[in-house]
């Protein structure tokens, strides 16, 4: 027993206070404390360079706003910190900030952002960064379109820079999506009449692992893309979706709006009669928010508020396509900018996405 012990009788009670009133005693102490131990980033002590830029935006930010645009810049800049979180309520115009967080930076060097946005709101993005920033260079990529963009875009990369900021906003649903294959190959027709599987680009009979020839039904049975050892040529082709099963457009299309919530098929015949099937699936992959605010021949809204919000929610998680095909546009980012091309990564609703540990 120690001294400590032996000097607090066994029947005292111990001392209660609530968290309250022990804030109010010892709050200013530990907080002090807590500023010597881990002083902040940034304390009030605005970069006037910085504040130059948001002041010269077309848009200014709120001082408030300016605060939060300071600090990020700190964190990022001066601390050459990987990663900044703003956290704040809906309203407070978090969009607002990235894009001035995206002009500091770029003033500071950086010349392309990338936007990661829920695909309802690509449009919203580039109307903000517009507004704010009326030189800039807007790319939205969340169409049918989009491989094209980024195939013009890589064309592009050797050109004399302008200076003006550059933006990429790149829909969470399609930053995800995959293209549409199957396997194919040449049907080769054996002395005993069995049909083998064979290269379609150099006509080498294929073989297994363990030497045996390949017939086509084997072959059709794999579920993972090969290259002929040979000559490396592709056993596998693009589909577009929804051809091969015979099905038409207008199904396509008419399935796609009944799964937007408040749209039934009733209501889908009538929405494809009164404005056709090639301005519906134009809105519908490329601009979700033009459809939401869809307006009829006399100017009235097609849709409620009540009902435009609940489509709102639920296309933020939707992807339509209609045949046109589709490359993951990551995928075309990693394999054919260099590292680096982007050099600032915004993404919006970042609480949605999960992140794997190994990469946190």
């Amino acid at each position: 027993m120690n001294a400590l012990t032996q000097a607090i009788p066994a029947t005292a009670t111990p001392l209660a206070i609530n968290l309250t009133d022990f804030i109010d005693e010892f709050g200013d102490e530990l907080l002090d404390s807590l500023n010597q131990s881990n002083p902040p980033v940034y304390a009030g002590n605005a970069n006037q360079a910085r504040q130059a830029v948001m002041e010269a935006l077309h848009r200014k930010p709120f001082p408030a706003q300016a605060e939060v645009v300071q600090a990020v810049a700190a964190l990022l800049l001066d601390r050459n910190e990987q990663a900044a979180i703003i956290n704040a309520e809906m309203g407070t115009g978090k969009t607002m900030m990235a894009i001035a967080v995206a002009a500091v930076m770029h003033a500071a060097g950086y010349r392309r952002t990338l936007v990661v946005s829920p695909p309802h709101l690509t449009y919203k993005w580039r109307r903000e960064i517009l507004e704010t920033l009326p030189n800039a260079r807007v790319w939205v990529l969340n169409g049918p379109d989009t491989l094209v963009k980024l195939l013009k875009l890589r064309d592009q990369m050797g050109l004399p820079y302008d200076g003006r900021p550059e933006f990429f906003i790149l829909g969470r649903v399609r930053m995800r999506m995959g293209f549409h294959w199957r396997l194919a190959c040449w049907k080769k027709r054996a002395a005993g009449g069995q049909l083998l599987a064979a290269c379609p680009d150099c006509g080498r009979v294929l073989e297994d692992l363990d030497g045996n020839l390949v017939t086509a039904e084997a072959f059709y049975r794999g579920d993972r893309r090969r290259n002929c050892t040979r000559c490396h040529g592709a056993l596998w082709t693009l589909i577009r979706p929804g051809k091969a099963d015979g099905g038409d457009r207008r199904t396509t299309i008419l399935k796609s709006m009944c799964r937007i919530p408040t749209i039934g098929p009733v209501r889908a015949e009538r929405l494809l009669s009164d404005f056709g099937e090639d301005f519906l699936a134009s809105m519908l992959v490329d601009n979700v928010s033009e459809f939401i605010n869809l307006m009829d021949a006399k100017g009235n809204f097609v849709f409620s508020d009540r009902q435009a919000k609940r489509m709102e929610r639920a296309m933020a998680n939707i992807e339509f396509g209609f045949g046109e095909g589709g490359y993951q546009p990551t995928e075309f980012i990693k394999r054919q900018l260099p590292d680096g091309f982007f050099d600032l990564l915004v993404v919006d609703e970042g609480h949605e996405y999960k992140v794997r540990p190994e990469v946190a």
